[in-house]
Formats: structure tokens, sequence, C-alpha cells
């Protein structure tokens, strides 16, 4: 097994539309919820959720359906009880060249934390179908305070890893995921799924994970570091 390289301590990853193509998941879920209380969707209102908290689009759901009688946490509540039945039921959709770059920073002694908006029960649903040590800490959307684009997400796994985000990599699919790694002082790599990702200082943006590898991720990060 090679040595670790000194400019990449570790590689922070997003869930949802990231990690696992889960977004159509979670629509068909808004869709089947938000018909059954009497309100209509649209997969652009859809693409507005895409990154966010859950609680946050809890009560972006209930605002666009005029339903403020109900609480956004049992929008959530909802929600993550059809995905979860979806992850028990269907194969878990993983992005192309995920667990293959997972592989990779494994086999270069680079850590991995799982960060995201979705809750517990959803990430060890993932969890369980990835050999096990696979992330070295996780942190679920119901395990913070603020949630992305808040940087908090991000910097309670750093923390937990006892290393600085400065010299961490982001994997995003999401402009407010990416606003939440780079808030954290992250390099973000952002592999757009179903949504644009804005272009700002410390991002990049690749086409797919089947592109890289550890040792090009630890490029990607010292060319940051030189650019300043």
């Amino acid at each position: 097994m090679s040595t670790p390289t000194p400019t990449l301590a570790a590689a922070l990853w997003d869930f949802d539309g990231t990690l696992a193509d889960t977004e159509p998941l979670w629509i068909e879920a808004e869709y089947e919820l938000i018909g059954g209380l009497g309100g209509t969707w649209t997969e652009e209102q859809a693409k507005q959720l895409v990154g966010n908290s859950l609680l946050d689009s809890g009560a972006y759901i209930l605002n666009a359906i005029g339903r403020r009688d109900l609480d956004p946490a049992w929008v959530v509540d909802k929600l993550v009880a059809r995905v979860a039945t979806f992850l028990a039921e269907r194969p878990m959709p993983w992005r192309p060249g995920a667990r293959e770059l997972l592989t990779s920073f494994a086999d270069a002694n680079v850590p991995c934390a799982l960060v995201s908006a979705s809750y517990r029960v959803l990430l060890d649903a993932a969890l369980s179908q990835l050999p096990a040590g696979t992330f070295t800490v996780t942190v679920a959307g119901d395990e913070v305070s603020q949630g992305k684009p808040h940087p908090e997400p991000y910097e309670k796994a750093c923390a937990l890893l006892g290393v600085d985000a400065r010299d961490c990599v982001v994997f995003e699919d999401s402009g407010t995921g990416a606003t939440s790694g780079n808030a954290a002082g992250a390099l973000v790599i952002a592999v757009p799924n179903h949504v644009d990702v804005p272009a700002a200082p410390r991002r990049l943006q690749v086409a797919s994970l089947a592109e890289l590898d550890a040792a090009g991720v630890a490029c990607l990060l010292e060319d940051a570091r030189v650019r300043g």
C-alpha cells in the first residue's frame, strides 16, 4: 500500500447525487407526497431542493403548495421514510466511477468522510452496501444544527478526522453543497448531475468521477494551493 500524500489530508463526499444518483428517488417521493396532499409539483421546483437541508426543503414544499398548517419536520419524516423504502427495494444507484475512486483513496491511505443532508437512516442504507471502513467518519443531516450551504457539516467532518479543511477536497453535485464545502475552506470538485454548479474560487468541475484517481485529486489540490 502506498504512503499517504501530504497534500491531501482527506476526501469529503456528498451522498445524494454525488456518491449515488438518489435525486430521482427524492423527486418520486415528493410527487407522491404532494399529490396526496392535493398539491401540484414540477421538475423545476424539485430541482430547487437539490443539495438543501431537508428541513429547508420541507418548508419550501409547504410554502409552494400553500399548506402552512403542516410542519416541515412532518414532510421530512414522510420523504425520508419513502426514500428509505426505495433504497431497500432497489439497487443502490451508484454514480459512475464513485466506488472506484473510493477504492483508489483507500489504496493511497487517504481517509474519506461522507457528509450529507440526508438523515442517518439513509446513509446507513448506503454504507451497508460498501466495504466496512470505506468512510472513516460520516455526518448526516440530522446530526448538525445548520445544514448546507452552511459550512458546519464539512467543518464537523474535518474536526472528527482531525484535519484542516484547506488540506481536503470536497466532492459535490450542487451549488448548495459546493458553497458549504468552500465555506469550510476546502477545494471543491463539482460533478454536476441534475443541476448546474456555478463557478467560484477554489472550485473545479469534472464531467465524471471516473476521470479521477487519488493521485490526480492530490495534484488538483496541490495546483490550487500553488495558485493561491
